[in-house]
C-alpha cells in the first residue's frame, strides 16, 4: 500500500501519547522489551496555535513598494484537554513523583519544579476522510521535543478537565533520532511534524542487549502489514539484515548492547 496523497477532511482526536526522553532526546527505552510511551486516556481535544507571520511593508512614491513575510516572533504552541485524572502520567510531565500516605495517593501542584519540567515527545492522531474516495485515513502531529505544563481543573458542578500546555522545541531530528534534511523533508529544523497514514501509527522503542535479535510488538497491537514497518538503529534506517513480521522484527545479527532500536508500524484502526 502506498502513502496517502488524497485530500482529506480531518476530524476529532482519537489518540494522544507522550514519550519520556533519554539524554539523546529519543524515547526512553530501558530494555529489549518495547516502550511505547504513556497514553493520555480521556483526551478530548488538542488545539494547535500557529502564530501569524511577521509582515513588513515597504513604502515609497506614495505607495507600497514591497511586502515581505518573515517568521513569527513566537513559536507554535498547543493545549491538550484531558478528562481522565492520571497521577502517574501527571508526575512524569511535572518532573515529580507520586507519593503514598497510608492508602492515600499524593501529587503536588504548583511545586518548585515548575519551570523545570522534563522534555518529552508527543504524538497526536485523528481520523481523516478522503474527499474523493471517502476512504478513512489518519492524520497525526508528531512533536519530537516539548515542555508540557499541567493545569489541573477545579471543582464545580461540571466534570473536571485537565489542561496540558504544550510548548514544542525547534529540533533538528525526528522523535527516533533521524536528522531532518533538505533532500528528504525539505527542511533541517521543525517544531511539529504533520503526517498522513493509511492506519494509526505506533512507535515501539527498545534498548538492545548483547545477544538480542528479536524485537516484539505488544500482542494487542500487531502491525497491519509488514510493508509499513520502518526500523531504525541509533537513528539510522535499517533495510537489510532484518526479517519483518506483523508481530516482531528479527535481526540476522544482534544490533549490539546499548543500541537504540526504534520501530514504526501501522496498526488496525
Amino acid at each position: 500500500m502506498t502513502a496517502p496523497t488524497e485530500r482529506t477532511l480531518n476530524y476529532g482526536l482519537r489518540f494522544a501519547n507522550v514519550f519520556e526522553l533519554n539524554s539523546s532526546g529519543t524515547p526512553k527505552a530501558s530494555a529489549a522489551t518495547y516502550y511505547e510511551g504513556l497514553q493520555f486516556y480521556g483526551s478530548t481535544a488538542f488545539e494547535l496555535t500557529v502564530p501569524e507571520a511577521r509582515k513588513l511593508t515597504g513604502l515609497g512614491e506614495d505607495g507600497i513598494t514591497t511586502v515581505v513575510y518573515l517568521p513569527p516572533n513566537e513559536g507554535v504552541s498547543g493545549v491538550l484537554n484531558v478528562e481522565a485524572a492520571d497521577p502517574a502520567l501527571a508526575a512524569v510531565l511535572d518532573g515529580t513523583k507520586v507519593a503514598s500516605l497510608g492508602e492515600i495517593t499524593l501529587l503536588g501542584l504548583g511545586t518548585n519544579q515548575q519551570g523545570f519540567e522534563p522534555q518529552v515527545g508527543l504524538m497526536f492522531q485523528q481520523a481523516a476522510r478522503g474527499l474523493a474516495t471517502g476512504k478513512t485515513y489518519w492524520h497525526s502531529f508528531w512533536i519530537p521535543s516539548a515542555q508540557v505544563v499541567r493545569k489541573s481543573g477545579g471543582m464545580n458542578a461540571e466534570k473536571a478537565i485537565t489542561n496540558y500546555q504544550v510548548a514544542p522545541n525547534r529540533t533538528s531530528k525526528h522523535l527516533w533520532g533521524t536528522s531532518f534534511s533538505v533532500s528528504v523533508e525539505g527542511f533541517t529544523a521543525s517544531q511539529v511534524v504533520e503526517t498522513w497514514s493509511n492506519y494509526p501509527i505506533r512507535l515501539a522503542s527498545f534498548l538492545a542487549e548483547v545477544a538480542t535479535v528479536e524485537f516484539a510488538f505488544p500482542t494487542t497491537t500487531p502491525a497491519v502489514q509488514t510493508t509499513g514497518i520502518k526500523v531504525f538503529v541509533d537513528g539510522v534506517a535499517v533495510t537489510t539484515g532484518i526479517t519483518l513480521a506483523v508481530d516482531k522484527v528479527t535481526f540476522t545479527s544482534a544490533p549490539g548492547a546499548g543500541k537504540r532500536v526504534d520501530i514504526l508500524r501501522e496498526i488496525a484502526g
